[in-house]
């Protein structure tokens, strides 16, 4: 687990209001990965929207970052 990183995908799964997806993962790969295996369990059109979200560059953080996202209504 050491050389894991968080990578962060904001402004994504656009609807009302934008969304956030995140992976802690060993590179951008795993992560783009993890995340697309657990929405494939889930539903199928959600997978699609989420493999052209993933499709954009992440912020990778590998140090002390806090942040969070408003909920919209």
């Amino acid at each position: 687990m050491k050389n894991l990183k968080l990578y962060v995908w904001e402004d994504v799964l656009k609807d009302y209001t934008k969304g956030v997806m995140f992976a802690l993962a060993k590179n951008v790969e795993e992560a783009r990965k993890v995340i697309l295996d657990k929405s494939e369990k889930e539903d199928e059109y959600m997978s699609k929207i989420l493999q052209r979200d993933l499709a954009s560059e992440p912020k990778v953080i590998d140090n002390p970052k806090g942040f969070y996202v408003w909920g919209g209504g």
